[in-house]
């Protein structure tokens, strides 16, 4: 009988714990690893929907990407939703690992993933100094586009309902586009530094986006939950060890979108 720790471990053999940025709670989240499975679901967030999803699967482990717990629980008092759903998971038997900035940085890892989404070529890394040193990646695009039909593009690739621009001009030609999944907006300045004529990433605060745009490069917001991606590709790294490593195990990807944002 295969256990969660032999699964994970595998996710780690991957993404090395040492990739992640420092702080980062990656890792096991919650439950006992030493723990028989028989079923994982692979996910972008652990949110209530997807707690629900698991229980009604009879999944054993939940492989995310988003960690479970960023902020350590003040109490445990269920009339909290997240305490409620911490509370669902155990009383359901069900474990939770978390491969957040690590799997951003594996090679090829998520940002690998987005780039190669948008067909860029001559991909390398483009963050060389800090705690996100070798995060990020900066391509070519097969031939140029205007900025427009590059939101456009990365709306029909991801399944978008919109794309936030900065940009003095929209129809500006472009090749040459960096790309950082997630909360990447202060890396613009490594971007711009790194030769990009845009900047494809997520979160992008006010301020910020006035300050991209006064620079020399524009940037794009595609939103966080763009990262989606990694469901597909992860499930597929666990199911190659599930066959050369006999586990047994059937592994699935959510089904659910646990993006927050409703766009009207």
């Amino acid at each position: 009988m295969t256990n969660a720790l032999t699964i994970v471990s595998a996710v780690t053999d991957y993404a090395p714990a040492a990739l992640a940025v420092p702080g980062d709670p990656i890792g096991w989240q919650l439950g006992n690893p030493d723990n028989p499975v028989h079923r994982v679901l692979v996910t972008l967030d652990v949110r209530p929907a997807v707690v629900e999803e698991a229980i009604a699967g009879n999944y054993d482990l939940i492989v995310a990407h988003h960690p479970l717990v960023f902020r350590p629980a003040k109490n445990l008092d269920e009339r909290n939703p997240q305490n409620a759903m911490y509370a669902q998971l155990l009383r359901h038997n069900i474990g939770v690992f978390g491969a957040h900035t690590n799997l951003d940085n594996a090679n090829p890892g998520m940002n690998d993933w987005l780039a190669a989404d948008l067909h860029l070529q001559n991909v390398v890394p483009f963050i060389d100094a800090g705690e996100l040193q070798g995060m990020g990646r900066i391509g070519n695009l097969p031939a140029p586009m205007t900025i427009r039909e590059l939101a456009a593009a990365c709306k029909a690739t991801w399944n978008l309902h919109g794309v936030r621009a900065i940009t003095k001009d929209p129809d500006q030609s472009v090749s040459t586009i960096a790309i950082l999944g997630g909360s990447g907006a202060d890396a613009y300045v490594d971007a711009q530094k790194a030769g990009a004529d845009v900047y494809i990433t997520g979160d992008v605060s006010y301020h910020t986006g006035h300050d991209i745009l006064e620079s020399n490069v524009a940037v794009l917001d595609v939103g966080h939950h763009v990262e989606h991606v990694m469901k597909t590709h992860l499930a597929a790294i666990l199911e190659a060890r599930n066959r050369t490593d006999n586990w047994q195990v059937e592994i699935d990807v959510s089904q659910l979108d646990t993006d927050p944002f409703t766009y009207l």
